[in-house]
C-alpha cells in the first residue's frame, strides 16, 4: 500500500511538472485577435515635461455589450499635474475581489486613468485560474474617466470609490512617469498577467512606492484588492482624518456618477460634494 501511494504521489508530481514545463514554453505576444475594447495598446512619447499619450480609450456605452468605440491622442504636461486618485471597484459576488485603477488630474480639468488588466482575445472571459497558467497577456489600458469609471459605476453597477492620493507634486509626477514607462515597456516587450504576482493591484503597488513615504507591504490586501484601500489608509496615501469607513463613505461616487451620466463634466461632477453633484447642467 505504501509503495502504491508513493507511485501515486510521483505520478501527480510528474504531471504537475509536465504542466508547469508546458506552461513555461508559452510566450507573450502583442499580436493576437484581441477583444474590441482591448484592440489597441497605448503608448507614449516623452519630450521634457510633455507626455503625448496615444490610444487613449474613450468609449461611449449604451450597455456593457453595446458601445461606440473611440480612441484619441493627447499631450499632457507633467508640470500641470494637480494630483492623482486611487480607484477601488469591489466585486460584490466574490469576497475580497476588486479591480483597482489610478487617475491623474491636470490643471486644465482633464483626467486620464491607468487600468492594469488582462488583455483578452475575442471570445475570452477572465479566469483567475487561467491567470495562473499564462492564459492572458498583461495590459495597461489608458482611458478617459467617462469610459473607465462610468463603465463600472453606471453600467456594471459595481461599487466605486475614488480616493484622492495624499502626496507631493514631485511624488505624483514620479508616479505618473513610472506608469507611463511601464506601459511603454509592455508595448515593446509583452508580459503575461499572473493572478498572484502580476495583477492589477500588485502592479499598482510597485508604482505606489513612488508616492508612499513608507515601504508598501505585499500582504493579503494585495492578493484581495477589495481591501487595498485599507492598505492605502494605513500608509497615509488616502485621507486618514476620520475612520476608514467614513473615508469610504466620503469617496463612494456611484450616486454622483449616475447623476453625471453622459455629461461632458463627468469628472468634475463625481468629485463634487453630494449636494451639488446632482444639480442640472446649465
Amino acid at each position: 500500500r505504501w509503495r502504491s501511494r508513493r507511485w501515486g504521489v510521483a505520478v501527480v508530481l510528474a504531471g504537475c511538472a509536465a504542466v508547469y514545463g508546458w506552461v513555461r514554453t508559452e510566450q507573450p505576444s502583442n499580436s493576437r485577435d484581441w477583444a474590441p475594447d482591448l484592440a489597441r495598446a497605448p503608448w507614449a512619447e516623452i519630450a521634457g515635461t510633455q507626455v503625448t499619450l496615444h490610444e487613449v480609450r474613450d468609449f461611449r456605452y449604451r450597455s456593457t455589450t453595446d458601445w461606440e468605440p473611440a480612441w484619441y491622442t493627447a499631450t499632457y504636461d507633467t508640470d500641470a499635474l494637480t494630483g492623482a486618485s486611487f480607484i477601488v471597484e469591489p466585486f460584490s459576488r466574490f469576497y475580497g475581489a476588486a479591480h483597482t485603477m489610478v487617475s491623474f488630474s491636470f490643471q486644465d480639468g482633464r483626467h486620464v486613468v491607468f487600468s492594469v488588466e488582462v488583455r483578452r482575445e475575442k471570445g475570452e472571459t477572465f479566469s483567475a485560474v487561467g491567470g495562473l497558467f499564462r492564459r492572458f497577456e498583461l495590459a495597461y489600458v489608458v482611458g478617459d474617466e467617462r469610459d473607465l469609471i462610468q463603465l463600472r459605476s453606471n453600467h456594471r453597477h459595481d461599487t466605486v470609490y475614488l480616493y484622492p492620493v495624499q502626496a507631493s507634486k514631485e511624488r505624483v509626477t514620479a508616479f505618473f512617469l513610472d506608469m507611463v514607462q511601464r506601459m511603454n515597456g509592455l508595448k515593446t516587450a509583452p508580459e503575461f498577467y499572473d493572478t498572484l504576482t502580476s495583477n492589477c493591484t500588485t502592479n499598482l503597488v510597485r508604482h505606489f512606492e513612488k508616492v508612499a513615504t513608507k515601504d508598501v507591504p505585499y500582504d493579503h490586501r494585495t492578493l484581495m484588492p477589495a481591501f487595498a484601500d485599507e492598505l492605502a489608509y494605513e500608509l497615509g496615501i488616502i485621507d486618514t482624518d476620520v475612520p476608514l469607513e467614513q473615508v469610504r463613505s466620503r469617496y463612494h461616487i456611484n450616486a454622483r456618477a449616475l447623476a453625471a451620466q453622459g455629461q461632458d463634466d463627468f469628472s468634475q461632477r463625481i468629485r463634487a460634494p453630494e449636494a451639488t453633484a446632482t444639480a442640472p447642467a446649465p
